[in-house]
């Protein structure tokens, strides 16, 4: 068996790991904006992301991509930015099993998940993309720390699934993909309204475990609503891809800071570029969140969904679009 994976960043570059330790042959293609990452892997320095120098592998830099596309299997390692350009790329010549590990919705025509964009270009890869979601931090997997995930596919994931899976990382296999990934888009946006509680707890200089518990339990909820009416399983959002995601970003992340100096009482531009000058990249929940109202009015313009249902999402939006500050929104989302 043997793997390609598609972009050095910091899941990729941690899911060779468990590949790596269950005998499967390994290629690591980056990007150009990998270029420097990849020459410290080849130096066996650490890899500055994740913490830890990966093993032995086959290196390829981003002139090299077409040697790289004969694998068993494509994992797709890239930002959800970079998908689309990546997979222009590739798909006239990939036709094996093609793994994602982006969250996020694209534009193709109208807003969809990434395997659905996918399947849309490339109809014979529909029962052979893989979308792997759930509580899966980088720098955990990269140092052999207990995790557990979702392979979800339209065909068999587990015949995927048992060439990552051993003793550190466990896998559960699932055929909503189109539950699981939305679900896990979705994760990435409420990051950002949870994380506005820690920001307002620092400005009032008061706790707010109620708050909390309240805009998690939201969250929740509002998920569910969304997946089940874009056609995917509400159970979907309780198990690892949903709710156990949540939990794991409870800690931070890239979402997590913009949403703490948002409910710090920034506006959203002057957060954008506080993060920008401390050197933090993409902020996916953040552009996420644009498409994801996108897709909401798309399911309530079908009949499937009315936006009034969803008050914590729309008052995220408004935080993040009409320069609404988080007091106002709390505010209306506690009424």
């Amino acid at each position: 068996m043997e793997v390609s994976v598609l972009g050095a960043g910091a899941m990729g570059s941690a899911l060779v790991i468990p590949l790596y330790d269950n005998g499967v042959d390994v290629k690591l293609w980056g990007t150009e904006y990998d270029v420097e990452i990849l020459k410290k892997i080849e130096k066996g320095e650490k890899h500055p992301r994740i913490g830890v120098s990966l093993p032995e592998i086959e290196i390829y830099y981003p002139e090299q991509l077409q040697e790289v596309l004969d694998s068993d299997v494509i994992l797709l390692a890239v930002s959800t930015d970079g998908v689309l350009p990546v997979f222009e790329k590739i798909k006239d010549k990939v036709d094996s099993t093609l793994i994602t590990i982006s969250k996020g919705f694209l534009e193709y025509g109208k807003v969809m998940t990434i395997p659905e964009t996918l399947w849309t270009i490339k109809p014979s890869l529909k029962e052979k993309i893989v979308a792997i979601t759930g509580p899966s931090i980088a720098r955990e997997v990269a140092n052999r720390m207990p995790t557990k995930v979702v392979f979800s596919s339209l065909g068999d994931a587990s015949k995927i699934a048992k060439y990552f899976e051993n003793e550190y990382y466990r896998v559960e296999v699932s055929n909503d993909i189109i539950g699981a990934e939305i679900t896990a888009a979705l994760k990435n946006v409420y990051s950002i309204a949870i994380a506005w509680i820690r920001g307002y707890e620092q400005l009032s200089k008061v706790e707010m475990s109620n708050a909390k518990g309240v805009i998690a339990t939201m969250a929740i909820k509002e998920i569910a609503r969304f997946v089940e009416a874009a056609g995917g399983k509400k159970e979907t959002v309780f198990g690892l891809s949903g709710f156990g995601d949540l939990i794991a970003t409870f800690r931070g992340g890239r979402n997590g800071m913009l949403g703490e100096l948002l409910g710090k009482g920034f506006n959203i531009n002057d957060a954008l570029n506080e993060l920008k000058r401390m050197g933090v990249g993409v902020i996916e929940g953040y552009s996420n969140a644009k498409k994801a109202y996108m897709l909401l009015k798309q399911l309530e313009k079908d009949g499937a969904i009315t936006l009034d249902k969803f008050p914590l999402f729309t008052n995220l939006y408004n935080v993040l679009y009409k320069n609404v500050s988080v007091k106002e929104a709390l505010s209306k989302i506690f009424s």
